[in-house]
């Protein structure tokens, strides 16, 4: 396996001083885990210097955020679950734990060289020697991560029958296996998956009108798309879906800073 079966990507996000600091970051339902180290200010409900594991995610929440942040995040594709800790997304999901809790003193000792790191680019190269020289990349990842893949990726319709009939096992076996490495079942999974799909969209092209971001993400009509945006969000679209302006929100795949 190559760290790029693993790693979707990584994102930082850090203040300068004087600059307006967002009051509130929403975090939305989310198909894939990330660590999200803290540096020198974020969340208040945390130290300023701590690091965590959000695993796959299907309810939403909201955190204060303090007078400074600093953040560095890595965005994993759901299968390290299993490969990183070695159990089912299953036991895990919806869940925030301590990255040192899970990694030891490894764990810790990386956490210290990223809080210290002088810049994104030195802690790109921290995160990704941890990944590397781990005998996860080893292992081998289960067939059914295949269409889990294509499903994130956007490469799929989510034609979840199709899917199910070409991966050469029963139904049962394939949601067995499905779940196990996401966390959800098939169809609960491409829900979240047309709910990143859509904010996606968006990010790339806010010219879009919210009707036709919901018809092109395959919702049946707006009613639809208001609700499920609101079960996994707790925003309602037209608080997100606004023209961009100078307001300096940020929106993330994970969640929202405003």
């Amino acid at each position: 396996m190559q760290l790029s079966d693993l790693v979707q990507c990584f994102w930082a996000l850090e203040s300068t001083p004087g600059e307006a600091i967002p009051g509130e970051y929403f975090l939305m339902a989310d198909n894939c885990l990330e660590f999200i180290f803290q540096y020198g200010g974020g969340f208040r409900s945390y130290a300023a210097e701590s690091t965590r594991v959000r695993f796959q995610y299907s309810i939403c929440d909201k955190f204060s955020v303090g007078e400074k942040i600093g953040f560095f995040g890595v965005r994993l594709y759901p299968h390290a679950v299993s490969h990183l800790l070695g159990i089912p997304a299953g036991e895990v999901v919806n869940l925030v734990l301590d990255f040192a809790t899970l990694f030891k003193q490894e764990g810790q000792n990386i956490s210290d060289r990223m809080y210290n790191a002088s810049n994104t680019d030195e802690r790109v190269a921290l995160i990704s020697q941890f990944l590397a020289r781990g005998a996860w990349l080893n292992k081998k990842t289960d067939p059914v991560n295949h269409f889990v893949r294509t499903m994130i990726d956007g490469e799929d319709q989510m034609d979840i029958s199709r899917m199910w009939q070409s991966s050469g096992l029963s139904i049962k076996q394939f949601e067995r296996r499905f779940k196990a490495i996401t966390g959800f079942p098939p169809k609960y999974f491409a829900r979240i998956c047309r709910f990143q799909s859509v904010k996606n969209k968006y990010n790339a092209n806010r010219r879009e009108r919210m009707t036709d971001l919901a018809y092109l993400c395959d919702y049946y009509d707006q009613s639809h798309f208001n609700r499920e945006f609101m079960e996994f969000s707790g925003i309602r679209p037209l608080n997100y879906f606004r023209p961009a302006d100078n307001s300096g929100d940020t929106r993330l795949p994970c969640g929202w800073f405003v």
